[in-house]
Parts: structure tokens; sequence; C-alpha cells
């Protein structure tokens, strides 16, 4: 019966061949989309699948509730809520911290590497699976000055030389480090980043010197640690959520929190749970985020549905071609079922060549996604084991049952005679056939696609251009890496293609931040600003607008700080009057820093367009300076570059230089949203076309079943016009459902997109009509191919067949 019914499928997709081909492509297309998902899901769930009892394993997180109302969850969190957990309770076994605060380039001899590390404690290898190859677990972590390298980072250092016992200079420290292990390479992928493991008894002594941060004893500190802790057996994690509960009421109490905070939450996150996961703010590792992942799958699915409705329309379409194949059948002994088992057996064959095309295509695209920053960020690995192939079998075969459920079930259920009658009385709307349905809702979907896409990139360009910096396309942002800005201000003055000079703690038009609790008064609430150290060159560099003022002296002779800037927002947050009446008022900084206003500068977008207008406070802090702004002249830039890099080499002849320019800084601000966008455009394209084919395959069969009536109009004196009007009308008037459906959804996409931006581009009809447009011209060109070539055909041949 088997071979019967895949003999007869094979005959039939020889038969009709252009149906085929619609049907075959147009599922490889879509199936490489969902192939491609199929990997992205096996790669986000490969991660930490080498550690031991990971469903004892959890991470702390962190959900500050904001005065606002807002809450804002955080992977990280306090250093001290963890150590209070592992000693004050019971149910924690093992706690690690992992605190990002060891981090400085790592020198050995001539040698001179940067280092992402992690300050931790020997329990990190009780609770991960990271083994070494050199050292002893037990006491690798335990003494200060102790470093565990990564078996890439040491072999980068010593090449074949034995680490055991060295010492590493680190910048950073006045202490040379002491290697007392070298791990094996990683035995799978892990969201866990580091070149180098330092012992945490090295920050503890840190924190004791004068003028630390003191990390470890900050209970407000929830930034620079991520907890770990391995839950004892028979501890639960609403257990372990309630001592979290009574840490967060009764350590806290009398606590100063920062000016933005009311109270903090804290809860635990499952190993497993990391990745994928949901996304919170400061989290670590590179993985595809949860939300992505589900949206790439989504859009697979429904370029996979638009197939399979090809699939189902225009087998429906042929069902009168079928009728006689099917009333013999029956008429023969076939029962209901061995009919069914036909049209699925059909539907099976074309999945599995569409399969086969689809993993062609899959192989052509791979190499290619692989290289786009934003698999590259997410360390996306397309490796494809047996389990992957056989995941690629069985979505095939429910593809295949999928599209031809409804062709199957609806030939093999009525009698030859009733097939056609049956079908056309089929209805999902009161006027519009069920064929008509899913051809509207393809090309819906598709424009849905293509307008949001639209909204989306005219935004972003949008965002691009009115941030700040985006026209500053001749700054070079140069990272200073420690030295000091007057020995590179003076190297660089003497290139001749460098026009100014300024420098900044950190970037204006970036998500880079930094906050000082600001009062008028001592009684005062305190109200955070966002501030930027720069030096008294910056306002003039980048052509900001004094209002009202001057600017900071050249060189002021300070020996704490003295003078503030601000914005006009500012002057209405803290109701100071007119710019003029605001000059020489008194700031309180931090509690401790009384400094005057000595300039108020005109509104400008300092921030990416997500951010509203806040105040701001540009201070002059010497020690908090970072980046030297270079402007340069604008011709021959590769030569002007190279001078730079010379320049800086001759200043630091052991860091490697680290720079930028302004606009390509900005442009970044939004590049994993424009990676995003990219793929929505193409999964909108590969749909419009997959539409396309199921509008073509209709339209070559509307015009082979009118063919002896084509024939008949035209012998009686119809017009070539008039046919291709008559024939196409049907087609335009969905195509013109489908739009209007599309816009509204469209409109509403959008507008949740926009909502995201404090300031965004109006939806006017100027951005949805080049794809409307587009929607149209294709659809007519689609059905136009077919009925113009019907129209102008001899009707004598036609009738003669008949």
């Amino acid at each position: 019966m088997l071979k019967s019914y895949l003999k007869i499928a094979f005959r039939n997709l020889l038969k009709n061949k252009s149906f085929s081909f619609i049907n075959v492509f147009g599922l490889a297309a879509s199936l490489s989309v969902c192939l491609l998902c199929i990997l992205l899901i096996k790669d986000s769930h490969s991660y930490d699948q080498f550690h031991a009892d990971t469903d004892q394993v959890y991470r702390l997180i962190t959900t500050p509730v904001r005065k606002s109302g807002n809450v804002e969850a955080y992977a990280s969190s306090p250093y001290r809520v963890g150590q209070a957990l592992y000693e004050d309770y019971s149910q924690v076994e093992y706690w690690v911290p992992l605190m990002r605060t060891f981090n400085s380039d790592v020198r050995y001899n001539d040698n001179t590497l940067s280092n992402r590390g992690l300050f931790t404690n020997a329990s990190f290898f009780e609770v991960f699976g990271f083994e070494l190859s050199a050292g002893d677990p037990l006491t690798a972590l335990n003494d200060p000055y102790s470093v565990v390298l990564t078996h890439d980072l040491a072999e980068r250092i010593f090449k074949n030389a034995d680490p055991i016992g060295q010492y590493l200079e680190m910048p950073a420290y006045e202490t040379p480090f002491q290697v007392t292990g070298v791990l094996k390479p990683f035995p799978g992928k892990t969201h866990l980043k580091f070149d180098a493991l330092g012992s945490m008894s090295t920050q503890l002594a840190l924190d004791k010197l004068p003028e630390s941060r003191n990390f470890s004893t900050n209970w407000l500190d929830y930034y620079m640690t991520y907890n770990f802790v391995k839950l004892k057996n028979g501890s639960g994690k609403e257990e372990v959520e309630a001592a979290l509960k009574d840490i967060a009421g009764t350590r806290y109490t009398d606590l100063q929190l920062e000016s933005r905070d009311m109270g903090y939450n804290f809860s635990i996150q499952a190993l497993d749970d990391i990745t994928p996961g949901p996304h919170f703010s400061n989290n670590m590792g590179d993985a595809m985020p949860e939300q992505v992942l589900w949206f790439f799958s989504i859009l697979g699915i429904i370029v996979m549905l638009s197939a399979c409705f090809n699939y189902t329309n225009l087998t429906v379409a042929r069902s009168l071609t079928r009728a006689k194949e099917v009333g013999v059948r029956k008429v023969m002994g076939a029962t209901r079922g061995q009919v069914f088992g036909q049209f699925i057996s059909e539907s099976l064959v074309v999945a599995l060549f569409a399969l086969g095309l689809g993993y062609f295509i899959l192989e052509f695209l791979t190499p290619i996604l692989s290289k786009t920053p934003l698999m590259t960020m997410a360390d996306v690995s397309f490796d494809k084991d047996f389990q992957v192939v056989g995941w690629f079998f069985l979505f095939t075969i429910l593809v295949g049952l999928v599209a031809g459920l409804l062709p199957a079930t609806v030939l093999s259920k009525f009698s030859p005679l009733s097939i056609m009658q049956k079908l056309q009385n089929v209805r999902l709307f009161r006027w519009i056939g069920m064929r008509k349905a899913l051809i509207v809702f393809q090309f819906a979907i598709s424009l849905v696609f293509i307008l949001c896409l639209s909204i989306a990139w005219k935004q972003i360009n949008y965002a691009v251009a009115e941030n700040f910096g985006a026209d500053r396309t001749d700054i070079v942002n140069v990272y200073m890496q420690g030295n000091e800005l007057g020995k590179l201000q003076a190297a660089f003055t003497q290139l001749p293609q460098v026009k100014k000079i300024s420098a900044t703690s950190h970037l204006m038009g970036t998500w880079q931040d930094s906050k000082e609790d600001v009062r008028i008064d001592q009684g005062d609430e305190a109200v955070g600003v966002r501030d930027y150290a720069v030096d008294h060159r910056f306002i003039d560099n980048f052509g900001l607008e004094l209002i009202a003022g001057e600017n900071f002296p050249d060189h002021p002779n300070q020996q704490h700080e003295v003078f503030a800037i601000v914005n006009e927002t500012f002057l209405h947050q803290f109701d100071l009057g007119s710019p003029q009446e605001a000059v020489g008022r008194s700031l309180l900084i931090s509690d401790s820093s009384l400094v005057s206003i000595r300039g108020v500068v005109k509104d400008f977008l300092y921030k990416p367009l997500t951010y509203s207008l806040e105040p701001l406070l540009i201070r002059y802090q010497p020690e908090r300076l970072n980046v030297i702004n270079l402007t340069v002249s604008g011709t021959d830039l590769p030569t002007t570059v190279a001078a730079i890099e010379r320049t800086w080499k001759q200043v630091d002849e052991e860091q490697t230089i680290v720079y930028q320019f302004y606009d390509e800084t900005v442009a970044e601000n939004f590049s994993n949203i424009k990676e995003l966008a990219k793929v929505v455009g193409i999964v909108g394209v590969l749909g419009l076309v997959i539409a396309c084919l199921g509008l073509l395959g209709m339209a070559i069969y509307s015009v082979e079943t009118k063919a002896k009536e084509i024939s008949i109009r035209k012998v009686i004196g119809a017009s070539a016009s008039d046919l291709v009007r008559h024939l196409s009308r049907g087609y335009v008037m969905l195509l013109l459902i489908a739009v209007l459906v599309a816009v509204p959804a469209s409109y509403l996409i959008g507008s949740q997109l926009l909502q995201t931006f404090a300031f965004s581009i109006p939806l006017n009809v100027w951005v949805f009509l080049p794809g409307v447009l587009v929607l149209i011209l294709l659809g007519i060109l689609t059905v136009g191919s077919q009925t113009v070539r019907a129209a102008f055909g001899n009707p004598v041949d036609n009738l003669r067949n008949e």
C-alpha cells in the first residue's frame, strides 16, 4: 500500500510541475528558516550543561523598587546579601561570589595581554564543573594575590612553559599575582565569561585600604557581584526566598538607599533557567536572549504556516482534477482512510523534498549568518549532530502532516460528484471562501512584517541622526587606559591633523551612565542626576551653547571640586529660576561636595532617544577623565589614524590603542535593533515571496480552468484589457482586503514599538504608503503575468481542445 502511495505521489509531482515547484520551493524556503530556529534553540540550551547538580544551584537576583513605582531586575546582587544567606541561614551548602572587579592587563616579561577576570572563592570548584589541569582546587583560590588562568590565557602568556608558581604583573594592582592553577579547556558552553579567577581574599584585603570602594562590605552595591549558592539536600527555593525576604526586611531598615530607590527584593534563579532565560540588567554572558529566541521562533512558524497555506490552497484548488481519481478509488473499494492516507503521503513526500532543498539553503546561509554582529555577539554555533538531524526530520514530518491535513480530510470525505460543490460552500467569512481567506491572511501577515520593518527602520535612522555625536565624523575618541591626560594631550597636540582636543569621563550619546545625588539645601531630598566629568575644552570642542555664565576656567587651581555647569532642564527640576538667576547658586553633591553653578548650557539630547531629556550635571573632575576627544581634519583619514596610532605608541609602548570615531560609536547604540530589523525584513520578504508564489499558483489554476470561458468571451468581442480586468479583479480585491487588515495592525504594533523611544517619528500615511504600494504592485505583476498571457492567447487552440 505504501509503495502505491509513494508511486502515485511521485507521478503527481512530475505531472504538475509548476504546482510542485511552488509547493516544494515555498516549503523549502520556510523550512530553512525553521531549521535555523531549531539550531538557535539547540545552541541556547547547550549552556552550562557540564555542571553537576544544576537543579540545586541558584543565582541571586536583585529587584530594586524605585520611588517612581517602577522595578528593574538585576542579575547581580550585593556581596553582603550572599554572605549573610550563607552564614546566617541553614539552607545553603556552598556560596560562590563572582566579583567583576578583577579587570587589568596581565604582564609577563615583554608579553602584555588584556584580562577580563572575576574574584571568587574556593567553593567555585565545588559548585561549577570547571576542572584544573594544574594546581589544587582546594587551595588555588585561598591566599591573597593568587590567580587561576584559563587554558587559553595561560597558553598565550607562557607558551609551553609551566605557569604554576610564576608571578604576573597587573598595572591596576601594586602587588604581583602568583599563578596557582590553570583550568582545563571548558567542557562546554557557559554563560560565565572570564579569562582569569582571582582569589576573593585579594578583594577583601583591597577593601581594607584607604579610599577603597568597599565592594565586600557595601549592602547597597548590587552591581559588581554575582552570587551563586548550592542548596543543601532537602532545602527548597521557597525557604531560601523566605530567608532573602527576611534579609531585605531586617538588614536594610536603617540604611540610606540610593536616591532613586525605596527598597529591594531578592529572589533566586535556577542555573538551568539562566540561559536561555529572561533578560536582567547587568547580565553576564553573550547568549541569545530568550525574548529574541522566541521572536525568531514565532517568525519561523508564521513563515512556515504561510507555506503550508500555499500547499493547502493549491491542493484544494486542484481538487476537481483529482475528483475522478478519488471516485475510481472509492468505486473499487478504497476506504476513506486509504484515500486520506494517499493525500497525506503526497504531502509528506513534498515536505521531504523541501527538507532536502531547505537543508541546502541552510548550509548556504549559515556561514553568512555566523559572521553577522548579532550571531557573533551571541557566540552562536551552528553545529549539527544526529540529535539535530532527528529534530529536522520530525519537524518536517509535522509540517507535512499540517500542510496535508485539510486537503486530505476534505477530499476523502465527500463523494466524487459533490467534492467541488462542497468545497465552494466552505466559508470562513460570510462572503470570502476558504481559499481566498488564506490568501488574504498570507498577504496581510507579510505586509505587517514589511510595514513594521519600515517603521522600525525609520525610527532607528531618526534616533541615530538625532543622537549626540552622530554628525561628528571628525572626532576620534581615544581611551586613556590609565595614562596621564597631560602626556597624551601634549603628544597629540603635535600632530598637524589634530585641530582640537578635549576629555571626558564617559561618552555622551551612548548607554554609558553615571549618576550623582544632588541637593540644593542640606534638608532637601536627594535627586539622582546624570553627570559627566569634562575638561575646560569640552564645551568648545562639541559646540555646546552657553546661555548664561561661563565655561570652566583653564586649569583652575582647585584642591577639590568647585564649579559645575548644568542644563536648562536642571533649572526646572530644582526650581532655580532663569539661567541668569541660577548662575552662582550652590549645589550639594553626594552630601560632601559644595559647588557653585558657573554656567548653564542650552538643552540638548545627551543620551540616546530612548531617554527623555533629563537634568544634566557637567563637572570639572580631572581624576575621572577617561576618554580624549580628538577633532581631526577630514582629509586623508587613514593617514590621520596612522599618525594617532604612532603617537600613542610613543606614550604607551605596552598597551594597544583603543579608539573609535564618534559617529561609529553612536551607530552602535542601535546595532542590535538594526540586526533584528534586518531579520524581520528578510522574513517579511520571504513571506511575501511565498505568498506571491501561492497567488501565482492560484492564477495559473484559474486561467487553466477558465480557458474555455476566456476563449468564448474573446470570440464574441471581449478585448484583451477587458479580459485582464475580469480575471484580475477578484485578486486585486483580495490584496486590498489584506491592506485593510494589515495597516491597522501595523499601526498598533508600530505605536507600541515607538513607545520605547522618548522621541519618535510620526505615524503618517508616508510611513505606510511605500509598503502598501510594493504589495499591490507585486500582486498585480504576479496575477498579471498569467492573465495577460491568457488574454492574448489564441482562442481557437482552447476551443479545438474542447
